[in-house]
């Protein structure tokens, strides 16, 4: 009996420590990284417009041979959608908003989580255009100790896809006529 006593007592001492901590974290997170790529930016706007060309270049589709894709609303713009699927669940991204060759604003729903927030914008520096993609979102509250680590898990990921995108608009901006 002494033994229970002593798991029940470190499991409600280690749920209050956990509780506080969380109290005095935000739930609200931002992450956010930028890109030259050496292409005009309407060039680089049509390639992040069309969510059927992310394939190319978005580490989350390309590197994942599980995954299945599927399309849906417009082609291209605002209201097209897509939703992948793997073994870790499902995502789905929406274009809500757009603003010719300018910028880009999303929705990111990952099952049983609250919406995350996409922002893409393309600044036109004639010969090359500076990308900026951003994400935002609140966390649920037994869950905001993860607000603490979100730039580094998903930065690389935002990284690596924007190394990818310029690679991708680089090369293929080059064999257009």
């Amino acid at each position: 009996m002494d033994a229970g006593k002593q798991i029940l007592k470190w499991v409600l001492i280690t749920l209050i420590s956990f509780t506080t901590f969380n109290l005095f974290i935000s739930s609200k997170y931002t992450v956010e990284r930028e890109e030259v790529i050496n292409v005009p930016s309407n060039f680089v706007y049509s390639e992040v417009v069309d969510l059927q060309k992310w394939k190319y270049w978005s580490v989350w589709i390309k590197d994942d041979t599980t995954i299945k894709v599927e399309y849906s609303g417009n082609n291209i713009g605002e209201n097209s959608k897509m939703t992948l699927e793997n073994g870790d669940g499902t995502v789905s991204l929406e274009i809500k908003r757009v603003s010719h060759t300018d910028s880009i604003n999303t929705e990111l729903l990952f099952e049983g989580m609250p919406p995350a927030y996409g922002f893409w914008k393309f600044e036109d520096f004639g010969e090359y255009t500076k990308v900026s993609w951003k994400i935002s979102g609140e966390m649920p509250f037994f869950m905001s100790f993860m607000t603490l680590f979100m730039d580094k898990v998903i930065g690389s990921d935002f990284e690596e896809g924007l190394k990818s995108l310029k690679e991708w608009c680089e090369s293929s901006y080059s064999i257009i006529p």
